[in-house]
């Protein structure tokens, strides 16, 4: 019985990661249609007049379309846009812990060592050198 309850913990850790991997790339998409509709939105701005009629945008919430000024609409798509870079990064997160405990259930060193690999973190200049501006 033990053999299926380890294999069942395996099969629902591999599970959680493919579906963390698909959630993380809806977020992917979401978050590059968003950066076009920012781009979108800025060059709109840099035609238009900024107290003319034409300063506006329609803007598509869900199942209806509101008429907004340009700055409030450039400035809820940033912030949708951090919310997303911060889902984004949390599903990374997860994601590394999950493959380096299923790397440890399955006695994969390769799974472990590149999880641990996903952890590295960048080094500036100033940490690695001393390097100061």
């Amino acid at each position: 019985m033990e053999a299926v309850e380890y294999q069942a913990k395996v099969e629902a850790l591999a599970e959680d990661i493919l579906t963390d991997k698909q959630l993380a790339i809806d977020y992917d998409r979401k978050r590059q249609e968003n950066r076009e509709a920012l781009r979108s939105l800025r060059e709109q701005s840099q035609k238009s007049k900024p107290n003319s009629v034409l300063a506006t945008t329609t803007v598509n919430m869900g199942d209806f379309f509101i008429q907004l000024p340009l700055p409030k609409a450039q400035k809820m798509m940033e912030e949708a846009q951090a919310e997303l870079d911060k889902a984004i990064d949390d599903v990374r997160q997860r994601l590394k812990a999950k493959v380096k405990l299923l790397g440890e259930l399955e006695g994969d060193e390769k799974l472990v060592t590149v999880a641990k690999a996903m952890d590295l973190k960048s080094v500036s200049g100033q940490d690695l050198y001393g390097i100061s501006r």
